[in-house]
């Protein structure tokens, strides 16, 4: 992996708080995003049981913001996949080499069908 991914305009995302942005930017930055991502990927193909964002945070010793956004975003990249299994109420995460079995969820959110005309709010 030469760069990290950056998919939200040309960061990794934050939730939407001050905090929450200025620890995406330093890690962007600092270069501590791109470690993330590769040291999350690494984790990912060692753990063949696959990874929650709870366990991936204690393991590597990161924020919680930061193991759940580069997960998200390693999934949104098509990097890695979260299976519809969960484990202790969160979703796992696998490396795409320990997938033979697992059935993928697509990134993003769930269809919400309009009350009136059963369209897609979120489209």
């Amino acid at each position: 992996m030469s760069t990290a991914y950056v998919p939200y305009a040309g960061t990794a995302g934050w939730s939407g708080t001050d905090t929450s942005k200025a620890r995406a930017l330093d890690n962007l930055h600092s270069g501590n995003e791109q470690t993330n991502q590769e040291n999350t990927l690494e984790m990912l193909k060692v753990y063949r049981q696959g990874l929650t964002w709870r366990e991936l945070a204690e393991l590597a010793k990161i924020h919680h913001g930061s193991a759940s956004g580069v997960l998200s975003v390693l999934h949104k990249k098509g990097a890695i996949i979260r299976s519809n299994v969960v484990r202790n109420r969160c979703k796992v995460y696998y490396h795409p080499d320990n997938a033979a079995n697992v059935v993928a969820e697509l990134h993003g959110r769930k269809p919400k069908p309009c009350p009136h005309c059963g369209n897609d709010i979120n489209a």
